[in-house]
């Protein structure tokens, strides 16, 4: 996708004598107060600042409920209402939706305490600056830790080093607003990426390496190594896309992690290699939880009656969503069968894995039925799960 222009631009950022200064850190985490003592915030100071508390500006503001608006202020350090209503406010005022800035503070509670004017506004300009509007920046921003970054000592310099990689201003701060990790990136970042290529990682997946999952980049490199050692005896492909995916899973997952959930799939009646196989084709099948995997093999196995090794040979069926797709096709697809439709030969995992046009295109083949076929799908549809 990139090239050599991308092996060029590493290398040139690896032989700069320039140096990055370290990003500021993390506010620390504030010291949680009984809730024998906290009142959600004191009638003295509320009547004092003539204000809201942070609790109800939350929930009246925002539609928190009060149990998460509780939650939230517990976060804070600067629990000033008028700051948080002060935040609150200039988002709004930049195109923010009510929904986006709840986003925000549920991910990064920490945002209602900095200074709207001194410190938010320029990132937000900076950040427009090179190409990001303000719709595309309250879209961007639901990853919003890396608002409180020192913007000349991190965000400035993290876009410049992205920047000369990915050849593009939108697709730098698409990475540093997505990785938002403190560090110097000659001591992290290049080490890692030229240990990706070195070991035979094409050069289009480290380019979306950078530009959609950096965070990985800030592995240490002894981990980093130890997942790529556990790739290869895997036989996964480093030049397949595949291989991202298989990457993000390991780097993520502890050995003892990744044998429980070899351990749920055994018990659920795939081999060993059917394991390995599923996980080559499609690597997420291992980042689901043991909850997830039983409830999945349960709802295949024991409600449609399909074989352990049709799931294990087509694993991709793990990633559709089961409220929106999985449930409601099989329901179809069970009244197709029952009403003898179609056959037990019938391919029944494209029927589940099409798209939403090609499956309304597939029931428009039986209009005699079809009107009852598109009542059990919104039913299933509607259900609550």
């Amino acid at each position: 996708m990139f090239g050599a222009s991308l092996r060029r631009g590493f290398l040139l950022c690896l032989s700069s004598n320039s140096t990055i200064p370290n990003p500021s850190p993390f506010p620390n985490p504030p010291l949680l107060l009984p809730l024998t003592s906290l009142r959600f915030l004191s009638a003295r100071s509320s009547e004092e600042e003539g204000s809201p508390t942070v609790v109800s500006l939350l929930v009246d503001s925002l539609g928190f409920s009060p149990e998460t608006a509780l939650s939230v202020f517990m976060k804070l350090q600067n629990k000033n209402p008028r700051n948080a209503d002060s935040v609150i406010r200039f988002l709004k005022s930049r195109d923010f939706s009510a929904g986006q800035i709840s986003e925000m503070v549920q991910r990064f509670p920490g945002i209602l305490g900095l200074n709207a004017n001194r410190t938010l506004l320029p990132k937000l300009e900076f950040f427009q600056s090179k190409g990001l509007s303000q719709s595309d920046l309250a879209k961007s921003l639901s990853h919003p830790h890396i608002l409180c970054r020192s913007l000349e000592r991190s965000i400035i310099p993290n876009f410049n080093f992205f920047r000369n990689l990915l050849k593009s201003d939108r697709k730098a701060l698409q990475s540093i607003i997505r990785a938002s990790r403190p560090g110097d990136h000659k001591i992290t970042v290049v080490p890692n990426l030229k240990y990706l290529l070195d070991n035979g990682v094409s050069e289009s997946n480290v380019a979306f390496i950078l530009q959609y999952r950096p965070g990985m980049l800030y592995a240490s490199l002894a981990r980093l190594s130890e997942a790529m050692s556990v790739l290869k005896g895997l036989g996964v492909d480093p030049q397949k896309t595949a291989f991202l995916h298989a990457l993000s899973a390991v780097l993520g997952m502890s050995k003892s992690s990744w044998e429980s959930k070899v351990r749920v799939y055994r018990n659920w009646g795939w081999s060993e290699e059917e394991c390995l196989s599923a996980f080559r084709k499609f690597p997420q099948c291992m980042i689901a939880s043991e909850d997830k995997i039983n409830w999945v093999m349960s709802f295949f196995v024991d409600r449609m009656g399909w074989k352990p090794s049709l799931i294990a040979e087509r694993p991709v069926l793990l990633a559709h969503s089961f409220e929106k797709r999985i449930i409601p096709r099989a329901a179809v697809l069970q009244f197709l069968l029952s009403t003898g439709l179609i056959g037990k030969r019938y391919s029944l995992v494209p029927f589940l894995t099409m798209s939403e046009e090609v499956f309304m295109k597939r029931i428009a083949k039986y209009p005699e039925v079809a009107p009852r076929i598109m009542a059990i799908y919104n039913e299933e549809l509607s259900k609550p799960r």
